[in-house]
C-alpha cells in the first residue's frame, strides 16, 4: 500500500480521536456517541481499503 494512504487514513482517525476527547472535555455525550460510531466505521472502512491494496499489490 502506498505509504501516503496509509497516513492520511491515520491522520484520519487520529484526527477523530483528537475531535472526540475534545468534545468529552466538554461533556457533550451525544456527540461523543457519534463520534465513536464515526470512528469505528472510519476504522472498518480503512481496513477494508487496506485489505484490497494490499492483495493487490
Amino acid at each position: 500500500m502506498p505509504v501516503t494512504l496509509r497516513t492520511t487514513l491515520c491522520e484520519i482517525r487520529d484526527d477523530l480521536h483528537v475531535l472526540r476527547r475534545m468534545v468529552a472535555s466538554r461533556g457533550h455525550i451525544e456527540t461523543i456517541q457519534g463520534i465513536d460510531a464515526l470512528i469505528g466505521v472510519a476504522e472498518a472502512e480503512a481496513i477494508k481499503v487496506i485489505r484490497r491494496i494490499d492483495r493487490a499489490a
